[in-house]
């Protein structure tokens, strides 16, 4: 997905959460936003995709607070509040007549939560208490009995947020029975409140996935000139893609990856826009 100009002081925002999140200083606030404005001026082009600006902008505001993972309590404490809600997802897939779209409902209801962002289940306390309601929602757009017909070979999942990461290893056991060769593809390097491989490991993924990948470098989304070639081989070569999250879908929507499947809550009206769904929507779109 290209930026949209309501994409900058979304954006922004985001840096300057970062920046109150770890207290830095009034000076040093101002030091950064306007270097990351700066920055973000001068690579808003066409030829970049949203989630490589995104990349550009996060990554000097990193720099210059001097923190790898300022998101890092944040994320700790989303996977503790998303295991104390797990027993209930796991009564909910029990329950359903189709066990992999419950897990894959109680994946993107996880995805409902996004620091900085408006449009987004703001803290994890708050999901706890909006997880029923968001079930009663359901889906808005379900493209997951189509997607099933993939469900064969080799598999990418491509996760991200922590606190969500929790139901996608519910998803992942549910895809395994379909007997799937299943890689999971988490971040390399701390990157907003996205999911690493220490999260991965924690969380017993190996019980579940063939395989455990990481992207390697920092970036928002995927950068794809920056990924090891084994996992460009997986990508070319995968029966399907399976990808959780907006920035996942900012950087896989300007490449022709195909069949691609997103499991995401529609969070900002430029991503609702260029997915033509309503915003809100908790979405399975599958293109093929």
């Amino acid at each position: 997905m290209k930026m949209k100009p309501r994409c900058v002081p979304c954006l922004l925002n985001r840096v300057i959460f970062e920046m109150e999140l770890v207290g830095a200083s009034s000076k040093r606030q101002e030091e950064i936003i306007k270097k990351c404005a700066d920055i973000l001026i001068k690579n808003y082009t066409s030829e970049k995709s949203s989630a490589q600006i995104a990349t550009i902008v996060h990554k000097t505001a990193y720099n210059m607070l001097g923190n790898d993972d300022p998101y890092r309590e944040l994320k700790e404490k989303s996977n503790k509040v998303a295991k104390n809600i797990l027993p209930k997802a796991e009564q909910y897939v029990e329950r359903s007549t189709d066990r992999l779209e419950g897990a894959v409902m109680c994946s993107i209801i996880g995805n409902s939560i996004d620091f900085g962002i408006a449009g987004s289940i703001s803290s994890p306390d708050k999901l706890e208490k909006e997880f029923d309601s968001e079930m009663e929602r359901g889906l808005q757009h379900n493209d997951l009995e189509k997607m099933k017909k993939y469900l064969k070979g080799d598999v990418l999942y491509f996760t991200d947020n922590c606190g969500e990461i929790v139901f996608d290893r519910l998803v992942c056991r549910e895809l395994k029975k379909y007997g799937v060769h299943l890689t999971l593809v988490v971040k390399g390097a701390p990157v907003l409140t996205d999911a690493t491989y220490e999260d991965a490991i924690s969380l017993n993924f190996s019980d579940v996935v063939d395989e455990i990948v990481t992207t390697e470098k920092f970036a928002v989304g995927i950068d794809f000139d920056r990924i090891s070639e084994k996992l460009k081989n997986k990508i070319r070569n995968a029966s399907l893609i399976i990808c959780k999250g907006m920035a996942n879908y900012e950087a896989f929507s300007e490449t022709r990856y195909k069949p691609i499947v997103y499991f995401l809550k529609v969070k900002c009206k430029s991503i609702a826009e260029d997915m033509e769904m309503p915003l809100g929507a908790n979405v399975v779109k599958l293109y093929e």
